[in-house]
């Protein structure tokens, strides 16, 4: 049975990804964005008979009769990488505190109507967000401005959800890549292009490790999720979507380097560091997520094409 999907973030690479996934499997989807999708991304759009509409979250007039009779709404809008949350602190606290507060209002206006259908709510949230938890007071900085923000959205859509009965599940996401929409100046990309160019692969940080998860493992996984959110005792739910298997800086690098066949140098900036992270684990045991994308095949296979 086609499902109307309304997707937050639409022209983003998560969010144009999801859009263009669920229109392709017969769903109905509509979808906004402050920003607009590039003109390849747009006719995509057009022939899959997605309607998007060029719309800040915070304008709640325009918004509100957008989310009439909608099945799920996947809440992907935001600023989406730390970088960009530190650099621009307001933005980021406005595009995501702010923007997720006038979505759930809107939605439990809704859940208070008389007979009317409440939206499944799934928001995209981020993997920082559980390591931000593990910190001590005096670690926290300005680099965990994203983290903080997330948080601030999660809670308040728990605050909401627990007050209007509205199904929600929060879906931590680390490090997704694959497709032609992802961001060609994140860590994985810039890898494959300087070693496909055989050009010099610079490692600036070999502290932190990365989990990466394909989009279509997201997209996949978000399917099953809105599946669950449908089923008795899943009213809200946190998910993790990422795999155990995770690289350093440098351990990615050479990785991208010698599925390329390239002669790339690899200058390694910073030594070394031992492994310290502890394990995430989450106290939901019903539903397991599970790769089926494998980063080592994905980069083994794009070399190919890249």
């Amino acid at each position: 049975m086609a499902v109307k999907y309304f997707i937050t973030g639409i022209a983003g690479f998560v969010g144009s990804e999801l859009a263009l996934s669920l229109a392709g499997l017969g769903h109905k989807v509509l979808g906004v964005d402050r920003a607009f999708p590039n003109a390849e991304t747009a006719e995509e759009f057009s022939e899959l008979g997605i309607e998007y509409v060029n719309l800040d979250l915070l304008n709640k007039a325009q918004l509100e009769p957008l989310l009439a009779n909608v099945d799920v709404i996947i809440h992907a809008a935001g600023v989406s990488r730390v970088s960009e949350a530190r650099a621009r602190p307001m933005d980021c606290v406005s595009s995501t505190i702010l923007a997720t507060t006038n979505l759930v209002e809107i939605i439990s206006n809704i859940a208070q109507g008389t007979g009317a259908k409440v939206p499944l709510l799934i928001y995209l949230s981020t993997r920082e967000v559980s390591f931000y938890d593990r910190l001590e007071e005096s670690q926290v900085s300005v680099d965990h401005i994203y983290a903080i923000s997330k948080k601030a959205a999660e809670q308040l859509l728990l605050a909401f959800s627990n007050s209007f009965n509205i199904p929600l599940a929060i879906c931590r996401l680390s490090d997704v890549y694959g497709g032609k929409r992802d961001h060609v100046n994140k860590l994985l990309p810039t890898f494959m292009k300087r070693a496909k160019q055989n050009k010099l692969v610079r490692v600036l940080d070999n502290e932190t490790r990365f989990h990466f998860t394909h989009v279509q493992d997201v997209i996949i996984s978000i399917l099953e999720i809105s599946e669950l959110l449908q089923m008795p005792g899943y009213m809200q739910r946190c998910f993790e979507l990422w795999s155990e298997e995770s690289y350093t800086a440098e351990e990615l690098a050479a990785l991208v380097v010698s599925s390329f066949n390239s002669n790339s140098r690899i200058d390694y900036a910073v030594p070394s560091a031992v492994e310290t992270t502890e394990q995430i684990s989450f106290n939901c045991r019903e539903w397991q997520f599970t790769p089926k994308f494998s980063l080592r095949e994905e980069i083994g296979r794009l070399s190919e094409n890249y």
